[in-house]
């Protein structure tokens, strides 16, 4: 199986923010045993009556969760900032209303970095950086400058927290998932969601809350940014909101390289072979593969949307070995991302890589040319197709599979043609 890997959308007038701990008040009713005589009250010149004594009354004792910290107290705030900025885009004309929403996705992502911070840190942040800043007034230099600065600081911060736990300070689970190192990637995943690819994702009521199902999905992009955008999809905005992980497949070419190996394994993803898939579904995972694999992600721009050969078949044996039900996933915006409009493959193979992009910004601007384009993303998550009603022995039938595996690319490549129909523009 040639597999490859790997916040809510946000409209202009309402903003979903990641689960906060809030300060609360709760008022708790308690009934005396023994009897009390109460102070008389006066008002206007009257006493009060005082209430029997067979007849006690419930006397409210007020308690409260811990005062929130300096981090959680300064997020709120820039939360605020944020709602406030994007109501400001509203009555503004287009091209100051979408700097506008960008700036109020920085703010976002610079608020949900800052309730991991320490205290120490947030106090810096405020002293040294925002000294001065008007966060509010996002056509000022002085707030890009700032902003700059606070995200080249965060950046540090969790350079030096991935140093840390270079130590082995930390625990996986045994595929190499680490779920502090997930949570340290999502602020920056939902940037990319909600603010730079305005991702708009439907169909995720198809995906179960809790057990095994088997995403499929198309492939394209040269990196994979889709995989990621799919799981903060579900993420962030299942109905359950359980916050359920999405395991992406990913090709096992990945799994040779020094430092790329060990993230995609800290985010949860999973070389593409057939064991992993089934192992994954037996444990009731939502597992994501993308069965056009090199195909799909090394795709020439001149054949973007359409949709490459799904293997052998591979994902509808793992989910009729496991009786998983199979979702079909179709993607519409990352083939634009990075605009391939050929394959170096001298070079590819000199360094042996599996192909070696060109782009009209890749390499011929070095790193700058690996910022993807701010396109405008579709995820449709399809109706899942039903695996527990085939015999035990239809992983084996090739007749079987093949016909499952045809269903669901046609289906991925049908709502496909739909989203690009329906499409006005690329950005």
């Amino acid at each position: 199986m040639n597999d490859e890997p790997v916040d809510p959308l946000t409209s202009d007038t309402e903003v979903q923010h990641p689960r906060r701990r809030r300060t609360k008040a709760v008022s708790i009713e308690t009934t005396s045993e023994t009897p009390t005589t109460a102070a008389p009250d006066h008002v206007d010149g009257a006493v009060a009556p005082t209430p029997a004594l067979d007849s006690p009354q419930p006397s409210p004792l007020l308690t409260s969760w811990d005062e929130p910290s300096a981090s959680v107290r300064s997020a709120e705030q820039l939360f605020e900032v944020e709602i406030d900025i994007r109501q400001q885009s509203e009555q503004q004309p287009a091209p100051q209303a979408a700097l506008a929403q960008f700036a109020a996705g920085v703010i976002r992502l610079i608020g949900e970095n800052l309730q991991r911070m320490t205290n120490e840190q947030v106090e810096r942040i405020n002293n040294s950086m925002l000294q001065g800043v008007d966060l509010r007034d996002y056509l000022d230099p002085d707030f890009w400058k700032g902003v700059g600065m606070i995200l080249q600081y965060q950046i540090n911060e969790q350079a030096s927290f991935i140093q840390r736990r270079l130590r082995g300070e930390y625990s996986t689970d045994p595929f190499g998932m680490d779920r502090e190192i997930i949570e340290i990637a999502r602020p920056f995943l939902s940037f990319m969601y909600s603010t730079w690819w305005r991702v708009t994702a439907t169909g995720l009521e198809h995906v179960p809350a809790n057990g095994r199902a088997l995403l499929v999905a198309n492939h394209s992009g040269v990196l994979p940014w889709d995989g990621a955008m799919i799981a903060t999809a579900v993420f962030n905005e299942h109905p359950a909101q359980n916050e359920r992980i999405v395991r992406s497949l990913h090709l096992h070419w990945f799994s040779t390289l020094p430092i790329i190996a060990p993230t995609l394994a800290a985010l949860g993803q999973v070389p593409g072979i057939p064991e992993n898939a089934i192992r994954l579904l037996e444990q009731d995972e939502l597992v994501c593969v993308f069965p056009e694999g090199l195909k799909g992600v090394g795709k020439l721009f001149k054949d973007r949307y359409k949709l490459a050969r799904f293997g052998r078949g591979g994902f509808v044996q793992a989910a009729l070995r496991t009786r998983s039900p199979i979702i079909p996933v179709a993607v519409v915006g990352a083939e634009e991302i990075y605009p391939m409009l050929a394959n170096a493959e001298g070079i590819a193979k000199l360094f042996g890589f599996p192909y070696f992009p060109l782009t009209p910004f890749f390499p011929w601007f070095g790193l700058l040319g690996v910022i993807p384009l701010p396109t405008r993303w579709s995820i449709t998550f399809c109706p899942p197709i039903a695996t527990d009603e085939y015999d035990a022995d239809a992983a084996d039938d090739p007749i079987t599979v093949l016909a499952l595996s045809e269903q669901v690319r046609e289906t991925i490549q049908e709502v496909i043609n739909q989203k690009l129909a329906e499409r006005t523009s690329v950005f």
